[in-house]
């Protein structure tokens, strides 16, 4: 497995792109990840099925074969070079790296690689704080390509020590378990949501439009403030402060972003927590540590 998640593909000379399963059928598997080479040679293909890009590979390949890309996805599960696996990446911990080999009689070389123990959160399941850094930079550069936006929202948990002190950790651990689901249960297919580590979490939206101050007002604490059913026990005093920051409108790159958002969690914090604020060029100097 590379050192992060695209590093290698981006570099590749080849054209590179990754692709993950939108569900339980192998024909489904959706690309969201292209190198330079394979934007040059195939153009944006965000979105669309793997085995359509089998078929555009296999009418232009020395192979002239008959074979449909379905076909050859088919024979590649039954020879064991990829494997039928359900889910999507961080719901079932797997990537799909398609490596375009041009001008050769091996086409297609295909390489699963097991994110479970690097890149996704050990007691969650969903991204980690790599994965995340990763995803963010893919959605940036996507973003300016098609003129969209990219909004990120920082969260920390409120009251979330009292609980772990009261109930102790195995209860605390659920809980945060449960908080991943509710998340990754709002947000649409291509977006994501990471635990970075303790109890803060992060969401990726993008698109045209975005209205992401009603949803995390609307969604995001509704969702989190919901009880707890846990070990006979019911928990309703978990709250969420929330700070988003824009792309492109006030940040420029990730780690603007990422320090934006993490600025207005810490006045959201300050104005009495559970609830959500977006980011102004004024809060810079108003976290507290």
């Amino acid at each position: 497995m590379p050192e992060t998640f695209q590093f290698e593909a981006q570099d590749a000379p080849v054209a590179m792109m990754a692709a993950r399963w939108s569900g339980d059928d192998p024909f489904v598997a959706e690309i969201f990840f292209q190198n330079n080479q394979a934007l040059e040679a195939f153009d944006d293909l965000s979105g669309h099925r793997l085995v359509d890009l089998f078929e555009t590979i296999l009418r232009s390949s020395e192979l002239r074969t008959s074979m449909s890309g379905r076909d050859l996805l088919i024979r590649l599960l039954q020879e064991g070079q990829i494997k039928h696996i359900q889910g999507g990446l961080a719901q079932k911990r797997v990537g799909l790296f398609a490596s375009v080999q041009g001008k050769t009689s091996k086409t297609i070389e295909l390489i699963l690689f097991d994110t479970t123990q690097h890149y996704l959160d050990s007691l969650t399941g969903i991204l980690g704080r790599e994965l995340f850094f990763d995803r963010l930079k893919i959605e940036l550069l996507r973003a300016v390509r098609e003129k969209t936006e990219v909004h990120l929202c920082f969260l920390d948990l409120d009251g979330f020590k009292p609980i772990n002190d009261s109930y102790g950790h195995r209860v605390g651990d659920a809980v945060l378990k449960e908080v991943a689901q509710r998340l990754q249960s709002l947000v649409r297919r291509h977006e994501s949501v990471a635990r970075l580590g303790g109890d803060e979490f992060t969401i990726l939206l993008s698109g045209a439009g975005i209205d992401s101050l009603n949803f995390a007002e609307s969604k995001i604490i509704s969702a989190v403030n919901a009880p707890y059913h846990v070990d006979k026990q019911i928990i309703d005093s978990l709250g969420v402060s929330i700070g988003i920051a824009c792309f492109p409108k006030l940040a420029a790159k990730a780690d603007e972003l990422v320090s934006y958002a993490d600025d207005a969690m810490y006045v959201a914090k300050a104005r009495g927590k559970n609830q959500a604020v977006l980011f102004e060029p004024s809060m810079q100097s108003s976290k507290k540590r």
